[in-house]
């Protein structure tokens, strides 16, 4: 998502805060998106902990409840 859309999102969620203020947090909020996609990909951690992700939440659980 880019820091447009982060402005969006925040200014809907929260319109009593300033137009500075939704701009700074939009900023950061990009700036950690883009730091997460780029030095933890997620599915490459959970491929080295050897953990498959599960095609749907049903299925998740299902698996956890049996792992125990």
């Amino acid at each position: 998502m880019s820091t447009t859309g982060f402005e969006k999102r925040i200014a809907a969620a929260a319109p009593n805060l300033s137009r500075g203020q939704v701009k700074k947090i939009a900023r950061k909020l990009a700036h950690r998106a883009e730091r997460m996609q780029t030095e933890h990909d997620f599915y490459t951690a959970l491929k080295v902990l050897g953990i498959s992700s599960d095609p749907t939440a049903f299925t998740a659980v299902k698996n956890m409840e049996t792992a125990v």
